[in-house]
């Protein structure tokens, strides 16, 4: 079975690649960073259909929290499929700053910086 990981698969584009993904025939793994309630309804959906999943909490802005998540991640894969890898990545976690270039602030900038570049740099 086939497996992919979804960050920032609670809502937006994110859920949708998730139960598209789940739609095709893959099992899905999928991130949340607080809307951990959008993240189990979607979890909910994708075994309607049949197929495995599981949400996991993820800041991708955090660097340093990504060590426990692959600790976490690999004892879900291990309890849920008995393996410790997966297939497929989809690093769909992002957001937007919905304001001009001249009123961001530099805490803004910075936050964007480390969802969209370093997250997945990292």
């Amino acid at each position: 079975m086939k497996i992919a990981l979804v960050t920032g698969g609670s809502r937006g584009l994110g859920k949708s690649m998730s139960l598209q993904i789940a739609a095709k025939g893959s099992d899905v793994v999928l991130t949340y960073n607080t809307k951990k309630a959008d993240a189990e309804e979607v979890v909910k959906q994708i075994e309607k259909t049949g197929r495995k999943a599981a949400a996991l909490a993820l800041d991708v802005s955090d660097s340093t929290s990504f060590e426990g998540f692959v600790e976490k991640l690999e004892e879900v894969l291990q309890a849920n499929w008995k393996r410790r890898d997966f297939d497929f990545l989809v690093n769909n976690a992002g957001i937007g700053i919905y304001s001009p270039f001249g009123e961001t602030s530099e805490k803004q900038f910075d936050e964007l910086m480390n969802i969209q570049l370093k997250g997945p740099f990292s």
